[in-house]
């Protein structure tokens, strides 16, 4: 797929993950079939703060590079207090704009958001290469940014970072299978919440 704009690229998410908000919790429930993450990134007491925080970005550009690299992806951004400190400049620098969301996910997130009118919404589709979002995944990883996602409408494959760690929501058995092996020691241990399983084929459940 060549670039795409971020219309086309907020069809497909939308096509591909049933309306759902680019929201990691709820789609670890909607997707679960699809779902593994990164986890607990900041096991190291000894190490300082500010080498966490590399460390975590680190961590977050090998993993979404092993998905993305060689093509087009949408870059979302939920905020959910505009007025607040939020650090939007490397957004604004990689060309996000502000958009109006499809009403699916305004009504699945009504009972998150403290006012709807006041959160905002920005995105932006660009071909991706190694290293393209380090300001962004450090920005991530201290907390001084909201909701951030990256999706490939190509594959349906979404990265969905947080302070302490991502949801991943990879799309094939075998695809999944190789993120597992090359990431085996930042990925969930069998049986935990996100581990994944071999046996998936793909298919995502909805839960009622």
């Amino acid at each position: 797929m060549g670039q795409v704009t971020v219309q086309e690229a907020l069809d497909a998410w939308q096509a591909q993950y049933s309306g759902q908000p680019p929201v990691g919790f709820m789609l670890r429930f909607s997707h679960d079939a699809v779902w593994t993450r990164i986890h607990y990134l900041r096991e190291d007491a000894g190490v300082k703060a500010a080498d966490h925080d590399k460390q975590t970005a680190s961590r977050f550009d090998a993993v979404a590079s092993a998905l993305f690299t060689g093509t087009t992806v949408l870059i979302l951004s939920i905020d959910i207090d505009p007025s607040g400190q939020v650090d939007k400049a490397e957004l604004e620098t990689l060309g996000a704009e502000r958009i109006t969301p499809p009403e699916s996910w305004i009504q699945s997130l009504a009972g998150y958001l403290p006012d709807s009118s006041h959160v905002e919404f920005l995105a932006t589709t660009m071909s991706w290469q190694r290293g393209c979002l380090d300001r962004l995944w450090l920005a991530v990883a201290r907390d001084l940014i909201g909701r951030v996602a990256v999706f490939c409408p190509a594959t349906g494959d979404a990265f969905l970072p947080y302070g302490g760690g991502a949801d991943l929501f990879v799309w094939g058995a075998e695809r999944r299978s190789k993120l597992g092996d090359r990431f085996k020691a930042w990925l969930p241990s069998p049986g935990m919440p996100g581990a994944l399983d071999p046996r998936s084929n793909g298919v995502a459940a909805r839960r009622g």
